[in-house]
């Protein structure tokens, strides 16, 4: 190879505007605030510049100043800047400040620096290992990394493009919206969560969660919300890690038909029920949708999955992105307490809907705490990760039925005391007839009141939900048409 033709290059990085906005914080302390919000230490390429900033970040957080001065004492005395002591340069620095507004340019130049870095040093190790290969390699494998590290990186960003414009996009929404007529989002299928969100259809780069304990049916309730967004003409990836495509068509042709699954199953269908499941699978298969099985992936693998999926099956509708469970995806820390890899993961799911412009609904198991209550009602700390989780959440919404608890309840009650009990948290679990109940609430309602809750039925024999207002189920083939 001619040399002459691959000279060296040197990472990307500016020194000068680092020098500049070192000069900013220690002329004017205020100027931190802002530029903290952008750049950390560690996105700083020169070494000295690192430990400056971080001293000046400790002093003007406990409410010291931080000037050429004070910083002179927690910097490395012996280290020299060219002919300079470390206190001469801290002056130059000082001399050479930036205003805060060109502070704040000068930190994005610096975080963007930082991210070509991280981007070069992934891609370089994963070309290592891709020109070094091994019997049993496979190249997907190997460049997990680099995907993990985009998607990481697009969860760390911040914008650093100033307040001037954002009435203007303000403006320009509300009348995209009016032209419209109506919000940008995935429509709902049951009127009672809309009610329940204070939103009429789950909205284009929002975060929702479901929460329910195992077996209260948020599952089905999920493929309730796919089918309708499907009919309306939004794709929808399903990323699973519990069911399959095949037991998930299975179960919407439960719901749509009134095939119960059992009989699926064993194939004991009359001749007509054979010729509805077949126009049904071939309804599917012309639909923008699809079913990832997922194993050990992580949060910025599943990202990656919506993104590709977006690209391929983008048709002008919002998508839906529809993740089974929260709990099962891999973490970046395992060895991280379960409210930190819910917010690490929940922050890269909340990126994700905004660049991906879909609507993301993730799923959340009840831990056990909630079980051992005497009412089981689920509260914000059934999350997994707890409190804490919510914070990436724009709504969440729970599936709460009366009658599995309240059989639970029964079948261990031993005194007066746990039959009064009972008489109190379930006063109407199950009504005359047998239906059961099934309270749908909020843990979390961003633009709402978080109070309002709706009921609905639950009919366990075809696994779906339907309103207590309307006892017919609408008919698939209304959309095939």
């Amino acid at each position: 190879m001619n040399a002459l033709a691959d000279p060296i290059r040197e990472v990307p990085h500016n020194i000068e505007a680092e020098q500049a906005l070192l000069g900013a914080v220690m002329v004017n302390n205020a100027c931190y605030d802002l530029v903290s919000r952008i750049v950390r230490p560690e996105h700083f390429f020169e070494p000295l510049h690192r430990d400056i900033f971080k001293a000046s970040g400790d002093l003007i957080t406990v409410g010291r100043r931080a000037d050429p001065i004070t910083l002179r004492d927690f910097l490395p005395a012996d280290a020299k800047v060219g002919e300079m002591t470390v206190a001469q340069y801290l002056a130059a620095l000082c001399a050479d400040a930036v205003t805060i507004v060109m502070a704040q340019d000068y930190a994005a130049s610096i975080f963007d620096a930082w991210m070509s870095r991280q981007i070069i040093v992934a891609c370089e190790d994963t070309v290592a290992k891709l020109y070094q290969r091994r019997p049993g390699m496979d190249p997907l494998t190997e460049a997990v990394p680099v995907e993990d590290m985009l998607a990481k990186l697009r969860a760390e960003r911040v914008s650093a493009s100033g307040t001037a414009s954002h009435g203007r996009q303000y403006l320009q929404s509300l009348t995209e919206a009016r032209q419209r007529g109506k919000v940008l989002g995935v429509p709902i299928c049951l009127p009672e969560i809309a009610a329940v969100i204070s939103e009429p259809s789950f909205e284009a780069g929002n975060l929702y969660g479901l929460l329910s304990s195992s077996g209260e049916g948020k599952t089905s309730l999920t493929l309730q919300i796919i089918m309708h967004a499907l009919k309306k003409g939004h794709p929808v990836q399903f990323l699973s890690f519990d069911q399959s495509a095949e037991q998930c068509i299975r179960q919407l042709v439960a719901q749509e038909h009134g095939i119960e699954a059992r009989r699926q199953r064993a194939g004991d269908l009359s001749e007509k029920e054979w010729e509805t499941v077949v126009d049904f699978s071939e309804w599917i298969d012309r639909q923008p949708f699809e079913v990832v099985k997922c194993t050990d992936h992580s949060a910025p693998q599943l990202l990656a999955f919506a993104r590709a999926f977006v690209k391929r099956f983008g048709n002008g509708n919002v998508p839906l992105i529809v993740v089974d469970h929260i709990g099962a995806v891999k973490p970046e820390d395992r060895r991280a307490d379960e409210g930190t890899k819910a917010k690490d993961i929940n922050k890269v799911f909340k990126v994700g809907a905004e660049q991906t412009g879909a609507a993301w609904l993730v799923l959340n198991q009840r831990n056990s705490y909630g079980m051992k209550r005497d009412n089981p009602r689920p509260i914000s700390a059934d999350l997994f990760g707890g409190d804490p989780a919510k914070q990436a959440y724009d709504a969440i919404f729970y599936v709460y039925r009366y009658l599995k608890f309240l059989e639970e309840r029964k079948a261990i009650a031993s005194s007066e005391s746990d039959w009064k009990k009972i008489g109190k948290v379930f006063p109407s679990a199950v009504r005359e007839g047998g239906e059961d109940i099934a309270q749908i609430g909020a843990i979390k309602v961003r633009f709402g009141n978080a109070a309002i809750t709706r009921n609905l039925i639950f009919e366990a024999r075809f696994t779906r939900y339907r309103s207590e207002q309307v006892n017919d189920q609408p008919e698939l083939m209304e959309a095939m048409l």
